[in-house]
C-alpha cells in the first residue's frame, strides 16, 4: 500500500493487532460492555451521505479512486461547490424501518451508519454545524431520529459511526489542502505536524469547536448507542485518542469504542482493514468490515459484486477467528438499497435463517482451520462449516480428542445422526451424504463431551484434498519479511530482501505418506529472482524464481516430492538460498499433496 492510500483505511497496522487492554482498563467493565456485541457477530455498515448524490461522478467525469465517498478529496472539489450538493439532496424515499427490517432479515443484529464522514456533512440535525441534511438539504428532516427508533422497535442496537480525525469542510481540520492551503495534508504523517504550533493549535481547535460537541449530540440525543465508530485514528496523538475514549464514556459507559480511535490497544476492539481477507489475529475481539462490491458509498461505475458464496465463506472464516463480521451497503441518493445489494443481502439471511446458530454466542475455532473448511464453537458444540465437500464421503475431523455423543446436518430439523468413529487419538471422521446440502457452506454439528480438548495444528489429509498452507498462518523469522496487505491477491509474503530471512508451517501427519511440494509466488519481471530452498522432515527441496509479468501475476511451481516417514508434528520452512534481484518473491502459499500408493 502506498503512502498515499494510507489514510483510507487506517492501514499503519492493519496486517496485525495487539493485545487489547491499555493500562488502567478495568477488563470486567469492558467484557460487560461487549456482552451484546459478542453475541450479535453480524452486523450492517451504512455509507450514506451528499457523495452517494455523486456517485463517482463529478461534472460528467468519473473521480479517480475505489471510495465513492472519497469524492470531494480525490476530485479537489471545492467547499463552496460541494455545499451546493446539499441543495440537491433529497432522499424522498429513505425508509428507516425498510432498512432495519432489511438488515434483521439478513441475519444482523447491529448497524453503523456514517453519521458525519470525512466531507464534514452530518446526517443528523446538529446544533454545532449547520452543514448537515436538515439545515442544507431540501429533505429537511433527521433521518437518524427516525433510525434510531425503527432500530429500537426491531432489536437492532443502533451505532454511529464518525469521522473525528479528518474533516474536509472545517478549514482547522486534516485533509483539505486545496482550500485551506496550511492544513495538515490527507497523507501528512502525524510526526510531520504534531510539532508545528500552528498546525497543532488549528486542529486542536477543530476538536473542540466540532468533533466532540457533536459527539455529545449523537451520545444524548438518540438514545443508547451500541457503538461509537471511529475511523483514522492514526492521524491524532495518543492523548487526543484517549481523550475521545474518555469523552465517550462520559455521555454513555455502556457505548463501545473501536480500535480506530487512535490504534492498536485503543477501545474496547480491533479492527481490521478495509476489505482484508487474510490477517494475523492477536487481539481477543475484533471486526473484519467488507464491502458487497468495491466502494463504500453508492457509486454509480461499480459494477464488481462479490458472489455471495465468497461473502458468506469469508464471514464464517472471521467467525472462526472469534471476530464480528460488517457488511456494507452503500444506499443510492433516494434513500433506498440498490437491487444488487438486496439480492445479496437476501440470500445471506437465507443462509442465517438456516444457520444462525452456528454463528450467533459463538467463539472460535479450537481445532485450527481445517482443509475443508472453518469451524466455530459454543458450549459442548463444534460447528463444522464445509466449504469443500469431501467426495468419498469420508469427513475428517482434525483435532479433537473429546468424545462425540453425536453428530447431524444443522439444517435437517430430525437432527439425523451422522456416523461418525476416531481416528486414533486425535481426529475423528464423520460419514457424510455424497452431496453438500448447502452450495454456500454446509454445517455439521458435532456435540461431545467434557470441557475442549483439541489440538489447533493442522492435519494433512490423505486424499481429496490438497493442504495448501497459506502465508498468514506461517511463521516469520528474519528482519526484512512482512506479511502483505491481506486484501485481494495480497495475501502474500513480500519484502524479502534478507536471504537469512524465512517463513515456517507446524504441520501433524496422521501416517506415514508421500506428498507433492509445490508452491504458489508472485515474481515482478526486472524485480524480483533467485533460488530458494524447502525444508522439511529432514529433506530439502530446491527451486528457482522465475520472474514474469507483476509482482501478484502468480504462478505454481512443483519441487518435488516430500516423504513423512512417521506420524508426528513437523514444520516446513521455506528461506532464501540466493537473492538475484532487489527481492526474491511474494511468496502465496505452500501446498503438500498426497500421493496414494499404487
Amino acid at each position: 500500500m502506498t503512502g498515499k492510500d494510507k489514510y483510507l483505511d487506517n492501514a499503519e497496522a492493519e496486517a496485525s493487532m495487539q493485545p487489547e487492554q491499555r493500562k488502567g482498563q478495568d477488563a470486567s467493565e469492558q467484557d460487560r460492555r461487549l456482552t451484546w456485541w459478542r453475541e450479535a457477530r453480524f452486523g450492517m455498515f451504512i455509507h450514506w451521505g451528499l457523495y452517494s448524490l455523486l456517485g463517482g461522478i463529478w461534472k460528467g467525469k468519473e473521480v479517480p479512486g475505489a471510495y465513492g465517498e472519497h469524492i470531494m478529496l480525490r476530485g479537489r472539489i471545492p467547499v463552496k461547490e460541494y455545499e451546493t450538493i446539499a441543495e440537491e439532496f433529497n432522499p424522498v424515499r429513505f425508509d428507516a424501518e425498510a432498512w432495519v427490517r432489511a438488515a434483521r432479515d439478513a441475519g444482523m443484529k447491529y448497524i453503523v451508519i456514517t453519521a458525519k464522514h470525512h466531507d464534514g456533512f452530518a446526517l443528523y440535525d446538529s446544533k454545532v454545524s449547520d452543514f448537515n441534511i436538515v439545515k442544507r438539504s431540501p429533505y429537511g428532516r433527521d433521518p437518524m431520529k427516525v433510525l434510531a427508533e425503527a432500530c429500537r422497535k426491531y432489536g437492532i442496537k443502533l451505532c454511529f459511526y464518525y469521522s473525528h480525525a479528518m474533516d474536509w469542510h472545517h478549514p482547522d481540520s486534516q485533509g483539505n489542502t486545496h482550500d485551506y492551503p496550511n492544513n495538515i495534508g490527507a497523507w501528512d504523517d502525524l510526526e510531520t505536524w504534531i510539532h508545528d504550533e500552528d498546525k497543532a493549535s488549528r486542529y486542536e481547535r477543530y476538536l473542540e469547536d466540532k468533533a466532540f460537541p457533536q459527539i455529545r449530540e449523537l451520545l444524548t440525543e438518540y438514545g443508547d448507542v451500541g457503538v461509537l465508530w471511529f475511523d483514522c485514528g492514526h492521524k491524532v496523538t495518543d492523548e487526543q485518542g484517549q481523550r475521545f475514549v474518555d469523552y465517550v464514556r462520559s455521555l454513555q459507559p455502556d457505548c463501545l469504542v473501536n480500535r480506530r480511535v487512535r490504534r492498536d490497544g485503543f477501545g474496547d476492539y480491533g479492527n481490521s482493514g478495509d476489505n482484508q481477507l487474510h490477517l494475523r489475529v492477536n487481539r481477543k475481539d475484533w471486526e473484519s468490515i467488507h464491502t458487497m462490491n468495491q466502494s463504500w458509498g453508492y457509486k454509480k461505475t461499480d459494477h464488481n459484486w462479490k458472489p455471495v458464496r465468497s461473502l458468506i465463506q469469508n464471514m464464517i472464516d472471521v467467525f472462526s477467528l472469534n471476530g464480528n463480521y460488517l457488511l456494507n451497503v452503500g444506499p443510492t441518493p433516494e434513500g433506498e438499497f440498490d437491487a444488487n445489494s438486496t439480492e445479496i443481502l437476501t440470500e445471506i439471511g437465507q443462509w442465517m435463517k438456516v444457520n444462525g446458530e452456528s454463528v450467533y454466542g459463538t467463539s472460535g475455532s479450537p481445532i485450527g482451520k481445517p482443509q475443508w473448511g472453518r469451524c466455530t464453537a459454543k458450549g459442548r458444540t463444534l460447528y463444522l462449516h464445509v466449504f469443500d465437500w469431501p467426495g468419498d464421503g469420508d469427513l475428517i475431523v482434525q483435532g479433537l480428542r473429546n468424545r462425540v455423543t453425536s453428530a447431524y446436518l444443522l439444517q435437517d430439523p430430525n437432527r439425523t445422526g451422522l456416523q461418525h468413529q476416531r481416528l486414533g487419538e486425535e481426529d475423528i471422521v464423520i460419514r457424510v451424504p455424497s452431496h453438500a446440502t448447502d452450495p454456500n457452506a454446509t454445517v455439521v454439528v458435532v456435540e461431545y463431551d467434557g470441557e475442549i480438548e483439541a489440538n489447533p495444528v493442522t492435519r494433512l489429509l490423505e486424499r481429496g484434498f490438497a493442504n495448501t498452507l497459506s502465508v498468514f498462518d506461517g511463521e516469520i523469522e528474519g528482519t526484512e519479511l512482512r506479511w502483505d496487505t491481506g486484501k485481494k491477491d495480497r495475501d502474500t509474503v513480500t519484502h524479502w530482501t534478507n536471504d537469512a530471512d524465512s517463513i515456517s508451517w507446524t504441520f501433524r501427519a496422521a501416517s506415514p505418506g508421500t506428498y507433492r511440494v509445490l508452491i504458489e509466488y508472485g515474481a515482478e519481471e526486472g524485480k524480483a529472482g533467485g533460488d530458494y530452498l524447502v525444508e522439511a522432515c529432514g529433506q530439502q527441496l530446491r527451486g528457482t524464481v522465475y520472474a514474469e509479468g507483476g509482482a501478484y501475476d502468480f504462478r505454481t511451481a512443483e519441487l518435488g516430492e516430500l516423504a513423512v516417514h512417521a506420524p508426528g508434528t513437523y514444520t516446513v520452512t521455506v528461506r532464501a538460498d540466493r537473492i538475484t534481484g532487489e527481492s526474491l518473491m511474494n511468496l502465496r502459499a505452500v501446498k503438500l499433496i498426497h500421493i496414494p500408493l499404487e
